[in-house]
């Protein structure tokens, strides 16, 4: 039986946290992505420890293969955040969000090319080009077209990708909590040395006029602790339901999203071309996560119904270990698009 309070929960902090952050770049003009950041990581790591001394979770330990193990996923994470908050300040929330739904399939797409673990089925293949189809049209009909913004966008979704691939081996002995530790921990001094050495935010910071402001206050609390709040719930909701629940929750939540996004903020120009590339964009993240779903089912019918001859138990095996690794990275990324904030989505 689904548990609706997590759903509830997941669904909520999922939905509104890229609001959270295009109101506090927006509204209280506080434009410091990397200070931002780095305050969500730091309230990642001090959560972790206030749960820890209270015996709620252990604080994971890290050797050092482990460490050079996560480094250059961390290294992409940042980059894929960094460029996340970047594109986020420049784009309408309904294109940043439809850019971001392409996160899912591309990564099963470079997990095909690069780790070699299954087949691109033609299925599949049809969800891409529809997204991919979607997004060009969409960005064809914004009249506020900028293309840097849509390159920092589209680069984001890389990065992430590359990152969530990177992160797939070390993943399988640590679960979601402990990579998002450590994850937090060895990123936090990357984001602080692009601060203070390859930005200008440290004086932007002392020069913002907006300290003594309720705005800047609320929507600076809500957007760093929003982060760690969203992991949370996606825990939960993937404890209390499954990973596929989430999945699912996090495309209806994408939906949401895009129809209040096209109306918050800077309000996106609606013609017929930013309607039709929506819609196929929704149409085919939606059949993606549809696709994805009936493909776990029949494995796992196929698996408990079909006895497993003796002569193919290596061949069974290899192709099992093969499934739940591709099945694993796309729990990942299918729901964790938002890297507008530093939710990992583990």
């Amino acid at each position: 039986m689904l548990h609706l309070p997590s759903m509830l929960t997941y669904g909520f902090f999922s939905f509104i946290l890229a609001f959270f952050n295009k109101a506090l770049f927006e509204i209280a003009n506080f434009r410091n992505s990397l200070f931002v950041i780095f305050c969500q990581l730091t309230f990642i790591i001090i959560s972790f420890q206030i749960l820890a001394c209270i015996r709620l979770i252990t604080i994971p330990t890290m050797n050092k293969n482990e460490l050079y193990t996560l480094f250059i996923p961390a290294i992409f994470f940042c980059l894929s955040t960094v460029l996340s908050l970047q594109a986020l300040m420049k784009l309408n929330v309904a294109i940043y969000v439809v850019i971001k739904r392409c996160t899912p399939a591309l990564t099963l797409i470079l997990s095909v090319i690069i780790l070699k673990k299954q087949k691109l089925n033609m299925k599949v293949g049809l969800c891409v080009l529809m997204m991919t189809i979607g997004a060009i049209i969409t960005s064809i009909g914004d009249v506020s077209y900028h293309f840097q913004s849509y390159l920092i966008g589209s680069l984001s979704v890389i990065f992430h990708a590359i990152y969530l691939l990177t992160i797939q081996r070390f993943s399988e002995q640590k679960n979601s909590n402990d990579v998002l530790y450590i994850n937090s921990l060895l990123s936090l001094p990357m984001i602080f040395l692009l601060m203070i050495t390859l930005s200008d935010e440290l004086s932007a910071i002392q020069s913002y006029k907006g300290y003594r402001t309720i705005h800047f206050w609320l929507y600076f609390i809500l957007s760093t602790i929003g982060g760690g709040l969203l992991n949370g719930a996606t825990f939960w909701c993937t404890i209390k339901n499954s990973a596929l629940t989430t999945s699912v929750v996090g495309v209806l939540k994408s939906i949401l999203q895009i129809f209040f996004g096209m109306f918050a903020f800077d309000r996106l120009a609606i013609n017929s071309k930013t309607i039709i590339g929506i819609v196929l964009s929704l149409i085919g993240g939606t059949m993606f996560s549809y696709f994805e779903y009936t493909n776990k089912k029949t494995k796992s019918v196929m698996t408990t119904s079909d006895p497993i001859p003796e002569q193919r138990l290596n061949s069974t095996i290899e192709t099992k270990e093969t499934r739940l690794d591709t099945e694993k990275l796309l729990n990942y990324s299918t729901d964790n698009v938002h890297a507008d904030s530093t939710t990992y989505h583990l």
